[in-house]
């Protein structure tokens, strides 16, 4: 608790099944003075996927968003944006192979991918899905003679760029300093898979067994929560 309230961020602190149980808990909290929500799980919409953008064109009005796969482009007013939430992906993937041979196994070569990109999330009023850029695969020509060399300093200038013109939009980068947080709360999911390589007589073969880690999941939930309390405030407002 101590370190949630360190960051001065709105933050998960439980995941309680029953509902009477979490609004106890929210009332604890405003008794020590600590303002609290309940968030259900299905508002987080986890079963919607990001739309991954490829590009974006800019004029004085409006932002479009290009996804790829050939989905079409869509536009929305600056005012229409109401959040933008940046991170990072972080990847880890561990290749190991094993030869086994009269039922005994031994490791003959192992192999570890690692990946971290930043992302961006942006949320408009009037789409239920948010745009997600992931700095590694954007075109940032959008970003006209301000494009730079590095994809890091792109991704500064562009995160620069719409703040400047999505005035009434909120930003959060709150995400890193968050994670500890959250991983105890949604941590990092991991996925195995097995499967043979090749065959070397009778009794010999090769397998491999193959383990990814990452935090897209994670990032993915908190964004969402920050959307959730985003239109709570901007409904409150009204």
């Amino acid at each position: 608790m101590s370190r949630a309230l360190a960051l001065a961020q709105p933050l998960p602190i439980a995941r309680i099944p029953a509902q009477e149980d979490a609004t106890a808990i929210v009332g604890g909290l405003r008794g020590l003075g600590i303002e609290g929500a309940i968030i259900p799980n299905g508002d987080l919409q986890m079963e919607l996927s990001s739309t991954k953008i490829r590009a974006l064109v800019c004029s004085d009005d409006s932002l479009t968003a290009i996804p790829g796969g050939g989905v079409a482009q869509v536009s929305v007013g600056w005012d229409e944006v109401a959040l933008l939430v940046t991170g990072r992906l972080l990847s880890n993937r561990v290749e190991v192979e094993e030869r086994t041979s009269r039922g005994r196994k031994q490791t003959v070569d192992s192999r570890q991918f690692s990946s971290d990109e930043a992302v961006l999330d942006i949320y408009a009023k009037t789409q239920r899905a948010n745009w997600r850029i992931v700095a590694g695969s954007f075109d940032f020509s959008c970003l006209g003679p301000a494009k730079s060399v590095t994809t890091f300093q792109n991704f500064t200038a562009l995160i620069n760029f719409l703040r400047e013109r999505a005035t009434t939009a909120e930003f959060d980068d709150s995400y890193l300093r968050a994670r500890p947080i959250l991983e105890t709360l949604w941590p990092q999911e991991q996925q195995m898979r097995k499967g043979e390589l090749r065959r070397r007589g009778s009794s010999k073969f090769d397998s491999a067994t193959v383990t990814t880690t990452d935090n897209e999941a994670q990032f993915t939930r908190y964004s969402r929560l920050k959307h959730c309390l985003r239109m709570r405030a901007l409904e409150e407002d009204k």
